[in-house]
């Protein structure tokens, strides 16, 4: 049976275990960051008014209530989700209208901020991202807000677990999952000489073009892209690799 590690944040990776589980996968639990609320952002930068509000992320949206439990769009915010998942939450919270481009990424968002022609947006999401979005901003005069609500703090993993995995005498695949460039350059960082070759020969699945090409940089040479970084998209692909004769 395929085995996928997964690499998702602590926080969450125990629902994309399941859905793998479900879909017949043994899965292998690697997380490589914890999620944390940003202390130092204050209750009233974020009730600060914006035309648009942009969530990057569930964990975006999730801090920002913690950090500002009344927080909450007028009724002329309009508000543009990275995807379906950010949507669903926010409809969780909010009876309120929120919009998501069929590309899922910074690209898709700047797709309709150029057909919003907005004079300000709020951008709720953690530091060391992509500066898609701010660069379109800057470059269009459109005030900018990025709100980091969440920082992400680097985990161990278990190498001789994954070792172990990697080195069992068995027909099945061990198939590497990665939903971010981030979590991919973070695993990789992680490893040990020895388990670092290893992984670059095996399959790895990714969420994204970027990571793709980054996974390509880093020197894998099996890498498959999934339709998305959405966990039903990522099994799908996982799945397909342990059919193979």
């Amino acid at each position: 049976m395929t085995t996928a590690i997964l690499t998702r944040p602590d926080t969450s990776i125990a629902l994309t275990a399941e859905t793998y589980s479900k879909a017949g996968l043994n899965v292998f639990q690697a997380p490589c960051f914890t999620i944390k609320t940003n202390d130092t952002v204050q209750p009233q930068w974020l009730q600060t008014p914006a035309e648009i509000w942009v969530i990057l992320s569930v964990h975006g949206l999730k801090h920002a209530l913690i950090i500002a439990p009344e927080l909450a769009p007028t009724k002329e915010t309009s508000v543009i989700a990275i995807g379906p998942a950010v949507e669903k939450a926010w409809k969780k919270h909010f009876d309120h209208d929120i919009t998501s481009h069929p590309l899922m990424n910074s690209e898709g968002v700047v797709e309709l901020l150029k057909q919003a022609k907005p004079s300000s947006v709020k951008i709720l999401t953690t530091g060391d991202g992509r500066d898609v979005i701010k660069s379109h901003c800057m470059q269009h005069c459109i005030s900018y807000a990025q709100l980091n609500t969440y920082q992400r703090i680097p985990l161990s993993i278990d190498h001789q677990a994954l070792l172990e995995l990697y080195q069992k005498k068995s027909n099945d695949e061990v198939v590497l999952t990665a939903t971010s460039s981030g979590i991919l350059k973070q695993f990789m960082s992680l490893l040990s000489t020895e388990l670092h070759s290893t992984v670059l020969s095996q399959p790895l699945v990714v969420g994204a073009q970027r990571i793709a090409d980054l996974a390509q940089e880093l020197g894998f040479i099996n890498i498959h892209l999934a339709a998305s970084p959405s966990d039903e998209a990522m099994c799908e692909v996982t799945k397909t690799l342990g059919l193979k004769p």
